[in-house]
């Protein structure tokens, strides 16, 4: 099993400690980095400590995938009495790995602590000797392991592993967050499953900090993806991995993969047949404002309307994370960066912008949650001072709105809605109502209370050009942008260029942003200095694209 072999590559670590072993040092993958590695050597265990790795590691691979209901279905019982459901064997690793006994001695800790020498009055006075001593301490025994696991397994399977281990931790974070919402917390059967919830973060921020250091840009390698000369296997997972724009057909991939496109991944030597990330890239004349710019750019080239050498716009139109494993290492950032590069030497002279046309995931669920809370305070407001509301907007002039923003809809913006949809006495529901339909821009079916979709269109585009503006440039966690893909290309040094109503029109673009989508630019000589305004006070380079929409 799984823990079996964790438990007795555990054995052995600590064996070989206490022997103070010398093992043969080889260069591994990671170029500038000796890691210790067994090769073949034999000891006291009889197997081979490269063969054992090399099986823990395989086995590990093996498992099959677990679903959000099988975490849901599994025994508690079981699982906090210390016993193996058949088919958890990734939870028992974790719980190992979690363990005590493979975490930091903190008995050990607080002695090293104590072995400080009394007359040390601050900080940098410490001997270095006990720095070096207390930091060897405070690195959890688990990390040493994976570390022996890593140089030992033989092609490299370590990091195969390890990728997968960080899915995983990363799955059982979400899935007990979800569980524990449901506990009794005066059940003291649950309190195992707390624990491990509350050390996971841990061991998952432990395990980013390795593959960060493993996954840089000086190993990735950079390759172009083409239908006739890329391994169909490769092409595989590039269409059936897209999570911005889902391949429609096999034209569609090829158009993706042929002239006007660009379609460039970064691989890692240790997982050769596998896309880490990839993007997307289409050549233009300008910046488009739709998703029908980019195919009617790359038909022009196709029919000899233009040549690629005649475009002067490199467009950004989707980048995927293939593993969640490597969420948080820094792919993507580097992937732009290569590929601006690369397509600088390929067209030395016509190459003028780069941007993007990205989606806004997430506003249409941001802004119906902000409709449905605006709605109900404003009428709570009402209930509680018992007066009669003949008109909404009564409510929205007084400032005193506690849990949304005053300024999300100004006064005149509701007496709009109310004219848009004078069949309803609740205009901000029959907004929510309207846009619950993926199809109420087009023509040729009605919209809720409104007497043609074209005109509800055009008349909502100022209100929901507005609604977008204020998620990408106000809302924010600790400082930095709630949408993640905005969060993701401002560190990248990029600006906020312009938004575009209906560029999306697909289902999907109309379930996620109601069809807006927004260009990111990246002006080659701002990049690192938008990057350190960002990183060092939150600061972002909006363009008037964005900010005449908000109305400041």
């Amino acid at each position: 099993s799984v823990s079996g072999l964790f438990l007795e590559i555990s054995s052995r670590y600590e064996f070989s400690e206490r022997k103070s072993l010398t093992l043969p040092r080889t260069k591994n993958f990671v170029k500038g980095v000796d890691i210790e590695r067994s090769g073949e050597k034999r000891d006291s265990f009889g197997k081979s400590t490269a063969a054992l790795t090399s099986e823990f590691c395989m086995t590990y691979l093996s498992l099959p995938e677990k679903s959000l209901s099988s975490w849901k279905s599994r025994s508690f019982e079981n699982f906090n009495s210390g016993m193996q459901d058949e088919g958890d064997e990734r939870e028992e690793l974790l719980r190992l790995l979690t363990g005590d006994d493979h975490g930091v001695n903190h008995v050990a800790l607080l002695a090293a602590i104590d072995n400080i020498p009394p007359h040390v009055s601050q900080a940098g006075d410490i001997p270095e000797n006990n720095v070096r001593r207390l930091r060897e301490i405070c690195t959890p025994l688990y990390e040493k392991i994976l570390f022996y696991i890593l140089g030992s397994a033989k092609d490299d399977l370590g990091v195969a592993f390890l990728v997968k281990l960080r899915k995983d931790v990363r799955d059982a974070i979400r899935h007990y967050k979800i569980i524990e919402q449901g506990d009794d917390d005066s059940d003291p059967k649950n309190n195992s499953r707390k624990v491990l919830l509350s050390r996971l973060p841990n061991l998952e921020k432990n395990l980013q900090t390795i593959l960060t250091s493993l996954f840089r840009p000086g190993v990735l390698e950079l390759k172009r993806i083409t239908y006739h000369n890329t391994p169909a296997s490769i092409i595989e997972q590039i269409a059936f991995k897209e999570a911005v724009h889902p391949l429609q057909s096999l034209q569609d991939l090829r158009m993706r993969l042929g002239p006007g496109r660009r379609c460039f991944a970064f691989f890692h030597p240790a997982l050769p047949n596998t896309p880490l990330v990839f993007v997307h890239v289409a050549l233009l004349q300008d910046i488009p404002e739709t998703m029908y710019d980019i195919q009617n750019g790359t038909k022009s080239i196709l029919d000899g309307s233009y040549s690629e050498s005649e475009m002067t716009c490199a467009t950004f139109y989707s980048i995927t994370n293939t593993e969640p494993g490597l969420a948080g290492v820094d792919l993507g950032n580097h992937l732009i960066k290569s590929v601006v590069q690369v397509l600088n030497e390929e067209f030395p002279n016509n190459l003028k912008t780069f941007c993007t046309l990205s989606p806004i995931p997430n506003f249409k669920k941001w802004l119906e949650g902000k409709l449905v809370r605006y709605h109900e305070e404003i009428h709570s407001k009402h209930q509680h001072n018992e007066q009669n509301l003949d008109n909404i907007n009564e409510a929205q002039s007084r400032d005193d709105l506690k849990f949304v923003d005053n300024n999300l809809f100004s006064k005149d913006e509701l007496n709009q809605l109310t004219e848009i949809y004078p069949s309803s006495s609740e205009p901000l529901l029959a907004l929510l109502n309207s846009l619950k339909d993926t199809h109420w821009q087009k023509a040729e079916k009605e919209a809720p209370y409104s007497p043609s979709p074209i005109d509800l269109a055009q008349r909502l585009q100022p209100l929901l050009l507005k609604l977008a503006a204020y998620y990408l440039t106000v809302e924010s966690r600790h400082g930095r942008p709630l949408c993640p893909v905005a969060k993701f290309h401002v560190r990248n040094g990029a600006e906020m260029y312009r938004l575009n109503f209906l560029a999306d029109r697909s289902p999907k673009g109309m379930r996620n942003s109601c069809g807006i989508m927004i260009n990111y630019r990246y002006l080659l000589a701002e990049i690192e200095e938008n990057y350190l305004k960002y990183e060092t006070s939150g600061a972002i380079n909006v363009r008037e694209g964005v900010k005449s929409w908000l109305g400041k």
